[in-house]
């Protein structure tokens, strides 16, 4: 079975340390290695994130479609 964004992005944040800014969260899925999971974190909006199903939501806006 293939991988949703969602199970990349819960497996590079799921260490991160919320609040937390885009950027700190593209440098998680940076470190952890995961182009996918850096691709969708670029483009949610720049702002604070108070944890990973925020994060999902704002990932699931940008992309207009829940996945």
């Amino acid at each position: 079975m293939a991988a949703t964004i969602r199970d990349h992005l819960e497996e590079s944040l799921g260490e991160a340390d919320f609040p937390s800014t885009r950027n700190d969260l593209i440098d998680a899925a940076v470190d952890r290695g995961d182009p996918t999971a850096v691709q969708a974190l670029r483009a949610i909006p720049d702002r604070d994130y108070a944890n990973l199903a925020e994060v999902l939501r704002a990932v699931e806006s940008a992309d207009g479609v829940g996945r």
